[in-house]
């Protein structure tokens, strides 16, 4: 049995005065039209084509993330992800320490404007099978990059009221079933 906590009180009074910041967006409306830069986007995180393999996963490792956007004269000429990792490395028996970066990563990567519809990411993402796509200006200098975890994020803070008050589903839902039935 769950026991009732009185420190939820405090929360939930906070939350309805407006001391959250998910609270707060939750109230803000989603517009697919917006821009992608209303999404809170990290600063993208660069390196050189000459960098180690080796010394680009510690850098993933360490910051978190599942790609680094590779620069040449501060403009985007590629991107190193997890999938490159695996697709190119992974199995290859080769030497990390041994190998640059830019023998790995995939070149000229499709990119976005910071003032891209969020529709049009959304869309752009799905049909290019992208889960990470940079963010750059009009130079091609990196803004951003956008993950589709980003915005699985940025709609669930949206809301966040209605995810958190669902009720619970079975397992195996009856309406799940093999045989359609």
């Amino acid at each position: 049995m769950i026991e009732y906590d009185e420190h939820i009180d405090d929360e939930l009074k906070t939350m309805n005065e407006g001391g959250s910041s998910v609270k707060k967006r939750a109230n803000e409306a989603i517009h697919l039209g917006d821009p992608i830069t209303t999404i809170k986007l990290r600063a993208p995180v660069t390196t050189q084509g000459d960098t180690s393999v080796a010394e680009c996963l510690v850098l993933m490792r360490e910051q978190r993330i599942g790609c680094l956007l590779i620069t040449e004269a501060q403009q985007v000429v590629g991107i190193f992800t997890e999938r490159d990792i695996i697709r190119r490395i992974v199995g290859k028996n080769l030497s990390h320490e041994d190998i640059d970066v830019s023998d790995f990563m995939t070149p000229d990567p499709d990119t976005l404007n910071p003032d891209a519809p969020l529709a049009f990411a959304l869309n752009y993402m799905v049909l290019g099978g992208y889960r990470h796509v940079p963010v750059v200006d009009e130079n091609n200098h990196p803004v951003a990059c956008l993950s589709i975890k980003d915005v699985v994020k940025h709609i669930g803070d949206h809301y966040f009221d209605e995810i958190v008050n669902l009720p619970p589903v079975p397992k195996n839902p009856g309406w799940a079933t093999v045989d359609g039935g």
